[in-house]
């Protein structure tokens, strides 16, 4: 039998679960997020509203409601929200809170309350998060080497029906340089997933790279998928760009993603 060295110990250690904010799905985090949302608008509405009168004790739920929002926006990457979420925190502070007369409390906490729900909602929205990603890949192919052709306009979302081209890339490139085409369709993560055997990777679903495969081969343009993993929508930590009809998998690994191109390939002037 082998000793327990430090070697041996090593891979059952680095399985070992964290419990940090990192380890937490997207969907987890969003979940975390609107139900503080949820515990800290009730008790402003109770505030507001006079229902209950120990307004210290209201006051403490609300600042510990905003700082624990502040610590998430901190931790997923929106260094705003989580300064706007420490300052709410400080005004609502049951210690030394701000002589004001009762009116002006009721208008703070409405305020309060508003803002609150507004930039929660920017900041856990799937389509809001799609959006900014989409305005990053965009930044990326700037004037005056690149221009727009086309962009993808989620018309289903006015129309309540179907629209078949709401299924094409996001994004269509022209390189002014060479005058060819290329499509984008564009994917954030909040982090590389685990699959079943503990590799790294991004959770996929194949009939999409069928449908983007499907337009380049009918349009004649060549179609890649942009990833960005962590970060931020408007700032991820990796980018990644492969052609759809690589992705024909329902767990795409870390080293197929990592095998994509970067955006040196599109200011080459190869595409």
């Amino acid at each position: 039998m082998k000793g327990l060295t430090s070697k041996n110990l090593t891979p059952r250690f680095v399985c070992t679960p964290c419990y940090h904010f990192s380890m937490f799905t997207p969907q987890t985090r969003i979940v975390l997020v609107r139900s503080t949302q949820i515990f800290t608008g009730l008790l402003l509405l109770v505030a507001a509203l006079g229902i209950w009168t120990n307004f210290d004790v209201l006051r403490l739920g609300i600042m510990l409601g905003f700082f624990a929002l502040a610590v998430l926006a901190f931790l997923m990457g929106y260094r705003e929200l989580g300064i706007g979420g420490i300052v709410l925190g400080l005004i609502f502070n049951p210690v030394l809170p701000p002589h004001l007369p009762r009116h002006i409390w009721v208008v703070l906490d409405i305020l309060a309350l508003a803002t609150m729900v507004y930039y929660t909602h920017w900041a856990t929205d799937s389509y809001q998060k799609g959006a900014r990603f989409e305005h990053y890949v965009s930044t990326l192919f700037p004037e005056p080497e690149f221009a727009v052709h086309d962009r993808t306009r989620d018309n289903a979302k006015f129309l309540d029906r179907h629209v078949e081209t709401d299924g094409h890339p996001d994004l269509v490139f022209r390189n002014k340089k060479t005058g060819k085409l290329f499509a984008v369709e564009c994917k954030w993560r909040g982090k590389w997933a685990h699959n079943k055997n503990g590799e790294l990777g991004i959770w996929w679903k194949p009939y999409q790279a069928e449908r983007y495969a499907s337009y380049g081969k009918e349009s004649g343009i060549p179609v890649f998928v942009a990833f960005g993993i962590g970060g931020t929508p408007k700032k991820p930590k990796e980018e990644y760009f492969l052609e759809a009809d690589r992705l024909h998998y329902v767990f795409l690994n870390q080293s197929l993603i990592k095998s994509g191109k970067t955006v040196a390939h599109f200011l080459s002037s190869e595409v």
